[in-house]
């Protein structure tokens, strides 16, 4: 496997895929010191994980699966190489791609804080700990994993204009109200937003997760429904890793 995800880095090397991990996570960051400074963290993360995050991880898909499928995937089913193990490599480059973006938000947001509280004189409303910050960015990377092979499948399926559309639309329609029921879980869009109630204490809405802000219900804040989420999250992510390599293997037999 290890073969195919370097040759994924090597197809995607010097292109504007890695400088999406970068670019976009500042972004997020920029806005947030810019248009909200008293709310500068919260609504820094609320707006990299409901509409930034997703949008990033959407195009980094399409141009991981569009290097091949441009050339009807012909590149690849003529080659004496294990179908699955080379769509393997390209899931695993789009979560190293995740991984990256996160760790540079992570970096930049907790750096910014720092100078513009510090340095800046800024008051913060609501500031998490550094703490808060390093175990949500991780919760985020675990709960986001399944969009990798889901996103690469859609693509592959039916192309890179309607993956986009229909990934980043239904995401940031469906995952803001799917947090907030019992039943976040069932469907996987939902679940890293209600993480970030619990951890951050920030409503998808990006209002602070306290009485009297709209949406806002105690059980938002119950702690017993992390194991739940990552749970979740792992077996989703599973499920559509599992599916979309099978899938992509019989492509290769037809």
């Amino acid at each position: 496997m290890g073969k195919y995800f370097l040759a994924e880095r090597m197809k995607n090397r010097h292109t504007y895929t890695e400088k999406l991990t970068v670019f976009m996570p500042l972004i997020s960051v920029v806005l947030a010191a810019w248009l909200t400074s008293d709310y500068f963290t919260v609504d820094s993360y609320n707006w990299w994980y409901m509409i930034l995050f997703p949008g990033m991880l959407s195009l980094v898909c399409s141009a991981v699966g569009n290097r091949d499928k441009k050339l009807g995937n012909r590149s690849i089913w003529g080659l004496p190489v294990k179908i699955g193990s080379v769509w393997d490599g390209k899931v695993l480059y789009g979560i190293r791609c995740m991984g990256i973006s996160m760790l540079v938000f992570l970096g930049v947001t907790l750096g910014a804080g720092k100078v513009i509280g510090q340095i800046g004189g800024q008051v913060f409303r609501i500031r998490p700990t550094d703490g808060e910050q390093v175990l949500a960015v991780a919760v985020l990377l675990i709960t986001s994993l399944w969009q990798v092979p889901f996103c690469l499948f859609l693509q592959q399926l039916w192309g890179t204009v309607p993956m986009i559309l229909l990934h980043l639309g239904s995401y940031i329609m469906l995952s803001a109200e799917l947090a907030l029921h019992s039943f976040f879980m069932l469907l996987p869009g939902g679940i890293a937003a209600r993480m970030m109630c619990i951890i951050l204490r920030i409503l998808p809405n990006g209002l602070v997760a306290e009485p009297g802000s709209l949406t806002f219900s105690q059980e938002l804040l119950d702690w017993k429904a992390l194991p739940m989420g990552i749970a979740a999250s792992v077996f989703w992510f599973l499920i559509f890793w599992l599916v979309s390599r099978r899938w992509f293997e019989k492509q290769a037999e037809r």
